[in-house]
């Protein structure tokens, strides 16, 4: 492909828009849900201002409404990129159109990274407070001794892959549970790990992706590929039938 058929492809990633908050510029940086970052850069002085718009924290806060936390995000980010976070708004002053660049592409990159790490310490919160209730669960249903916590299995590829719980019963097989959260963070993650597990591990093996907060449709169509899809109201009635009966 010659640059200018390159270019002409990428057009649509490089547009411009004149808005009041400023020429809004997308970037080919993404925010968790695969929403381009837009820039906004404005006339300040005899340079510019570059600002995200306050995007990155409007997308952390669709997903969790932990302020402080994302503040924590984007700040961390700021200092990184050695731009500014003020007033829930990443940004930077560039001196002149040479700078304009280097000023998108650093408020682009930490708005991004901002919400990425905002969005992945929720997701890590709500996926350990469903861990927590499983293991209860699952220690009624099983001694101790065969249920090992944040274990580390071999998949066929080579790869090792972290499951939340592993538990073995003598001669029913084996039973792979992880916690899913309702974000493709954690739906792709678990259907990584359940579609790189073989078939048979120990016998009959079980794989439950157990969920307290509603699904979207093609996230369970998703994950029924690999494992079965468990609300937690049925796990203790699914634990039964595959280790106890």
């Amino acid at each position: 492909m010659s640059c200018k058929d390159a270019r002409t492809a990428l057009e649509a990633l490089q547009s411009c828009t004149e808005t009041d908050f400023g020429s809004r510029v997308a970037t080919h940086c993404l925010y968790p849900s695969f929403e381009q970052v837009d820039v906004f850069v404005v006339r300040y002085g005899d340079g510019y201002r570059v600002h995200d718009g306050g995007g990155a924290l409007r997308v952390a806060w669709l997903h969790g409404r932990d302020e402080s936390l994302i503040n924590r995000a984007a700040a961390k980010q700021a200092s990184k990129y050695r731009i500014q976070f003020k007033n829930g708004v990443l940004e930077v002053n560039a001196a002149n159109a040479e700078w304009l660049p280097s000023a998108v592409l650093a408020v682009a990159n930490a708005s991004a990274a901002a919400a990425h790490a905002a969005v992945e310490k929720m997701v890590a919160a709500t996926e350990g407070l469903l861990r927590d209730r499983i293991l209860s669960v699952l220690s009624r249903s099983a001694p101790d001794t065969q249920i090992r916590t944040d274990a580390q299995m071999l998949g066929r590829s080579g790869k090792h892959h972290r499951f939340d719980f592993v538990v073995s019963a003598p001669h029913r097989g084996t039973l792979l549970v992880d916690a899913v959260a309702p974000h493709h963070i954690s739906v792709a993650a678990k259907y990584v790990a359940f579609a790189d597990m073989p078939e048979k591990l120990n016998g009959a093996v079980g794989k439950f992706a157990v969920y307290d907060r509603e699904l979207a449709p093609d996230d369970v169509s998703l994950l029924q590929q690999v494992a079965d899809i468990v609300p937690f109201p049925s796990l203790e009635r699914g634990i039964q039938r595959l280790l106890v009966q």
